[in-house]
C-alpha cells in the first residue's frame, strides 16, 4: 500500500484537478504536468508490491532487455554506431555493448541510425510470412468468433496454426503506462511479450503541432516547436541504463529504489524554460499522445516470455531458434471515463480538447469506431499485400473491447457501439479471408458481447462510420447526439423493432439522393416518427429533441454529410431535409397542444420534399 501521505497528497492533486477541471492556458497544463509527475513518484515509490506485480515487472524488463540483444544480434550496421568488440554472449558482454550505446547516443547522428535500425526492423516484421509449425494448412471459420480466455494464448494458437495476427491494443491516450511494471490490462500484458519499449521512440512527435493539425488544439497561444529528438535520446537513454544495471545488477535490482530513480527521476528536460521534468513523465502529452481519432499501427516481435523473469533466462531463450512471431498491433485511443483516480490529473496535461473532456457527450462511440476502423483497414492491407507478393499468407485479426476495466467505461453501450462496428466492417475482412476474433478473459464481459451480438447488427456501426467522416463540426455534433439518444434507447429497451427501424431509415436518409428515393424515405421516416410520437418515454422525446437540433442544424448550414469525398445537396434539397428532421423533432417533442404545428410542419415536408429537383443526379453519399 502506498504511505499515508503520498496518498493525501495524490488526492489534494487529484481533487484539485477535478474542480478546476480543463487547463486554459499552456502553463496550466505545464503546471499540471507538473504535479502529476509528482503525485504518480510518490505513489509508486512508496507503494509495497505483492509478488505477481514484483514478477510482472521482472517480465518486462527481462523481455525488453532479450528483444534489444536479438535487435543487436541481427544487425551488423550497430558498428557504424558504436566500437567492436559486440559481445552479447553473456552479461557483462551485453552489458557493455549497451553502456557503449547509451553513451553514442548523444550524437545526433547515431541516434538517427539507431531510429533507423528500429524503423528498418519493422519493416522486416513487416514482410515476414510463417506457416503452419505441423505443415498443414490452417482451419477455416466463418463469422465472428468468440474467446473467453487469455489472449495470449490465442495469438499463440493462431501462430502455431500458421497465421499473422493483427491486434488492437487500445492503452491511456496520455501514456504508455506505468502498471506494466506491476500488473496491468491488456495493453500492459502486450508490453510484456512484444519488444514495445524501444519502439515507442518512433511514435514520438510534437504532440501539440499535431494537435493544432487536427483541429484538436485547446490553446489561442501558440506551443514552443518540440524538439522531439531529444525526447526520443532521452527516452532511450533511460530504458537502456535500465536494461544494463539489471545484467550488472540481477533481476534484484527491479526491486530497489535505485530502479525507481532511474525510471522516474532520470535524464530531465534541460531546457530552462521548461519545467525539467524528468522524460518518463516529460514524454507524456509532450511527445507521446496516442491519437484520437485513429491511433497509430506498430510492427512488433511476439515471443513468449511468460516464464521469462530471470538475467540467466534471457540468454537462455537468445540461444532457443525460431522463438521470433511477427505480429502488428493497432494502438488506438479508449476515452478514460473515470472521474477519479487519474482520469482528472491526464485531462488537465494534454492540449487536446477531446482528452481534456473525456466524458463529452460522443467520444466514446466515435474514439471506438476510429480504432476498429484503423484495425481492420491495416488487417485488409496486409492481406493485399501478401496477395500482391503471390504469397498466401493466413491472416487473423483479434478485437479486444477497451475500456471497461481499468477505465470503468459503460459495459452495455461500449459493446454496443464494438460489436456493431466490427460487424460494419466484417464482409470486407471476409472478402480477404481474414479470421476474425472478438476476446475477452472477463466472463461477465464475454457474456455481454456474446448477447449484444446476438441481438445487434451492423447499423450502429455504419452510423458511427458516417458520423467521423462528417467534417463539419456543428453537424457532426448534433448527429453525434441523435445517436446517443438511440444508444440510450438500445440500453434501456435493447434493439427493439422501431428503434432497429429508425436508426436504419436515418442512415438510408442520409445516403439517399434527392427526388423520388428521397421522398418515399421521408414519408416512410414521418411515418415512424409520428409511431413514436404517441411514447410516455421521455427518451424517445430526447432522441426527438435531437432530431429537431440536428434538423437545425442541417437546414442552417446547407450541407448533409458533407464528408470526405461526399457531395453537397442543391440548397432546396438540404432545405427539404432540413425541414423534414426538424419536424419529427417536434412530433416527438411536443404534447397534444403542439399537435397543429406538428402538421403544419409535415405539410412543409411534403411541399419541400416535392420541390427538389430529380434533374440534378447528386447524393447524400458517393
Amino acid at each position: 500500500m502506498p504511505s499515508f501521505f503520498s496518498v493525501i497528497n495524490a488526492g489534494y492533486h487529484t481533487l484539485d484537478a477535478l474542480i478546476k477541471g480543463p487547463p486554459k492556458t499552456l502553463e496550466e497544463m505545464h503546471t499540471s504536468q507538473e504535479a502529476r509527475a509528482q503525485t504518480f513518484i510518490e505513489l509508486m515509490r512508496t507503494q509495497s508490491y505483492k509478488p505477481h506485480q514484483i514478477e510482472a515487472r521482472r517480465q518486462y524488463w527481462c523481455a525488453q532487455t532479450l528483444f534489444l540483444a536479438q535487435l543487436i544480434r541481427s544487425n551488423i550496421k550497430i558498428l557504424e554506431i558504436i566500437d567492436p568488440p559486440v559481445s552479447i554472449d553473456n552479461e557483462v558482454g551485453l552489458a557493455e555493448v549497451i553502456d557503449k550505446l547509451i553513451t553514442a547516443l548523444n550524437n545526433e547522428g547515431n541516434l538517427q541510425k539507431f531510429l533507423d535500425l528500429l524503423q528498418a526492423d519493422c519493416c522486416s516484421i513487416a514482410t515476414t510470412a510463417i506457416t503452419k509449425r505441423d505443415g498443414q494448412s490452417p482451419p477455416s471459420y466463418s463469422g465472428i468468433q468468440f474467446f473467453n480466455g487469455d489472449v495470449i494464448e490465442l495469438i499463440q494458437e493462431l501462430s502455431v496454426q500458421g497465421r499473422i495476427v493483427v491486434v488492437d491494443n487500445a492503452p491511456n491516450s496520455h501514456r504508455d503506462g506505468a502498471a506494466k511494471y506491476s500488473a496491468g490490462s491488456v495493453e500492459e500484458l502486450f508490453s510484456r511479450y512484444t519488444d514495445s519499449a524501444l519502439k515507442m521512440a518512433l511514435h514520438f512527435t510534437d504532440v501539440h503541432q499535431r494537435n493544432k493539425d487536427a483541429g484538436y488544439y485547446a490553446f489561442a497561444e501558440d506551443s514552443k516547436p518540440l524538439d522531439v529528438a531529444d525526447y526520443q535520446r532521452r527516452y532511450l537513454q533511460m530504458v537502456l541504463t535500465i536494461c544494463a544495471k539489471l545484467l550488472k545488477q540481477s533481476e534484484t535490482y527491479l526491486e530497489s529504489q535505485e530502479f525507481f530513480d532511474d525510471l522516474f527521476n532520470s535524464f530531465p528536460n534541460q531546457d530552462e524554460e521548461s519545467f525539467q521534468l524528468p522524460v518518463y513523465f516529460d514524454i507524456q502529452n509532450n511527445a507521446y499522445e496516442v491519437p484520437v481519432d485513429g491511433g497509430f499501427v506498430s510492427e512488433h516481435w511476439f515471443v513468449d516470455t511468460k516464464n521469462l523473469t530471470t538475467v540467466e533466462g534471457i540468454f537462455q531463450l537468445l540461444e532457443t531458434p525460431n522463438t521470433l512471431t511477427p505480429i502488428k498491433v493497432v494502438s488506438y485511443a479508449a476515452p478514460d471515463l473515470r472521474l477519479i483516480e487519474t482520469s482528472p490529473l491526464d485531462a488537465r496535461a494534454s492540449s487536446n480538447k477531446r482528452l481534456q473532456l473525456p466524458t463529452e457527450e460522443g467520444n466514446l462511440g466515435c474514439m471506438l469506431t476510429a480504432g476498429i476502423s484503423l484495425q481492420c483497414k491495416q488487417a485488409i492491407e496486409l492481406a493485399e499485400q501478401y496477395k500482391a507478393k503471390g504469397i498466401e499468407q493466413p491472416i487473423a485479426v483479434v478485437f479486444i473491447m477497451p475500456g471497461c476495466g481499468a477505465f470503468m467505461n459503460p459495459e452495455k453501450s461500449t459493446a454496443a457501439h464494438f460489436i456493431s462496428t466490427i460487424k460494419y466492417f466484417y464482409p470486407q475482412l471476409a472478402e480477404q479471408g481474414i479470421h476474425c476474433y472478438v476476446a475477452e478473459y472477463n466472463p461477465k464481459l464475454h457474456r455481454i458481447l456474446k448477447q449484444t451480438s446476438e441481438l445487434c447488427d451492423s447499423q450502429l456501426g455504419e452510423f458511427n462510420t458516417l458520423i467521423n467522416d462528417l467534417t463539419i463540426s456543428s453537424i457532426r455534433q448534433q448527429a453525434i447526439i441523435v445517436r446517443e439518444r438511440m444508444v440510450n434507447l438500445i440500453e434501456n429497451e435493447g434493439y427493439t423493432e422501431d428503434v432497429t427501424k429508425h436508426l436504419a431509415l436515418t442512415i438510408r436518409l442520409l445516403k439517399s439522393k434527392p427526388g423520388n428515393e428521397c421522398k418515399a424515405i421521408a414519408e416512410e421516416y414521418k411515418q415512424n416518427a409520428l409511431q413514436m410520437q404517441g411514447s410516455a418515454n421521455p427518451l424517445r422525446k430526447a432522441l426527438g429533441a435531437a432530431m429537431f437540433a440536428l434538423g437545425i442544424a442541417i437546414a442552417a448550414t446547407g450541407f448533409i454529410l458533407s464528408s470526405t469525398g461526399m457531395g453537397l445537396l442543391p440548397g432546396m434539397g438540404v432545405a427539404a431535409v432540413g425541414a423534414l428532421m426538424a419536424g419529427i423533432g417536434f412530433g416527438l417533442f411536443s404534447h397534444n397542444k403542439y399537435r397543429g404545428l406538428t402538421q403544419a410542419t409535415c405539410e412543409l415536408i411534403d411541399e419541400t420534399s416535392n420541390d427538389v429537383s430529380e434533374a440534378d443526379g447528386s447524393g447524400l453519399l458517393p
